[in-house]
């Protein structure tokens, strides 16, 4: 969740519910067609121009910490030296903007990107966004055991039917707040997490996850926090439009290739450790009309969410079935459906490989 403000408005999609996404994009494809999985191949050495030039990056909310990497490939020059301009859109389904067309690219929680897969919509994972989550979580200022929880109404997600309630109960549980083993009613306030911030110092709620913005009010509130944990878990993907990615491979592969070069901008040193880069990634922000007052003077690891990135972009069945298994989702195999062509190629031309995170101390 952001830690920024934007001053300005962005594009909107309109939303398509998933019942009408799926029922329209559900036709098998012709098997004379289809690629197996790891089909794309590409050239020895560097690859040929950007087949489009123009790319649109849709996300599900404006978030500029969360999506910042756009922001700085674009101002550092790294779009333009592959011969691409990235504009980032909303879009109320982020599925259905990429499948129809009207995005070519879009980032996703990793468990609805696997679900939109499973349901036949013609678009592809094609990289990693974020690789870690963190899972912090704040009671009443006189709640200390869960056992207090029971009666009372609690958030775990804005909407219901969001694969992270299953993951924050399991991290829960992990952490010694097992809700299972109390009565408590849980409540979606919607999808940003300051509506579950007014929700719980209007005492609406007991419990609630929160992300480093809402932690000055929470403490001025008195709340008490306690689970802060950092998990190798995926956060999100990239996915992009089927069609699309056939026709425009160099594309994909020279846009993962800008991308991954703002997000180690951003870590760097690396992640888990004082952002060096931080005065200069903030100056890109505020040029974009982004408040980033707040930003400016933190001086810890998670100010620039360095700490949730990798900045290889990983994904790999390891991240995969670790999403279908901390989310409770059906089996979904990764090899019929998964093509890390445009990832590994763009991740050989940096000399980089596909590891995935590192453990890093947190808070």
């Amino acid at each position: 969740m952001s830690t920024l403000s934007r001053k300005l408005g962005v594009a909107v999609v309109a939303g398509v519910s998933a019942a009408a996404l799926l029922a329209g994009c559900t036709a098998p494809a012709d098997p004379g067609t289809e690629e197996p999985a790891g089909g794309v191949t590409f050239p020895e050495g560097e690859i040929g121009p950007a087949e489009d030039a123009d790319i649109t990056v849709a996300i599900p909310f404006p978030d500029i910490t969360m999506y910042s990497m756009y922001e700085v490939a674009t101002a550092k020059g790294w779009y333009e030296e592959e011969g691409l301009t990235v504009e980032v859109i909303t879009a109320d389904n982020v599925a259905a903007a990429v499948s129809s067309g009207s995005a070519d690219i879009g980032v996703d929680s990793a468990g609805t990107v696997i679900e939109a897969i499973r349901g036949g919509v013609e678009a592809e994972l094609l990289s990693g966004h974020y690789c870690r989550q963190n899972f912090d979580f704040a009671v009443q200022p006189d709640i200390t055991s869960v056992e207090q929880l029971d009666g009372t109404a609690v958030v775990l997600a804005g909407q219901a039917g969001d694969p992270a309630e299953f993951q924050r109960a399991l991290a829960l549980e992990q952490a010694g707040w097992d809700l299972s083993t109390v009565n408590v009613e849980i409540v979606y306030p919607g999808p940003d997490s300051a509506t579950w911030r007014e929700f719980f110092v209007n005492d609406r709620v007991s419990l609630i996850p929160f992300y480093g913005d809402d932690r000055p009010a929470l403490e001025e509130y008195g709340a008490n926090i306690v689970v802060e944990s950092l998990q190798n878990w995926a956060n999100d993907f990239h996915m992009a439009g089927s069609a699309w990615l056939q026709e425009n491979p160099n594309s994909a592969v020279r846009f993962l290739r800008a991308t991954m070069k703002a997000v180690d901008f951003m870590v760097a040193p690396g992640a888990g450790e004082i952002p060096t880069n931080k005065d200069e990634v903030l100056d890109i922000f505020e040029a974009a009309d982004f408040d980033v007052s707040d930003l400016r003077v933190q001086d810890n690891p998670w100010v620039l969410d360095g700490h949730l990135a990798c900045p290889n972009l990983y994904v790999d069945e390891e991240a995969w079935q670790i999403t279908i298994d901390t989310q409770s989702l059906q089996p979904l195999d990764f090899d019929e459906n998964v093509d890390l062509g445009y990832l590994l190629k763009a991740q050989e031309l940096l000399g980089i490989g596909n590891e995935g995170p590192s453990e890093i101390a947190y808070p």
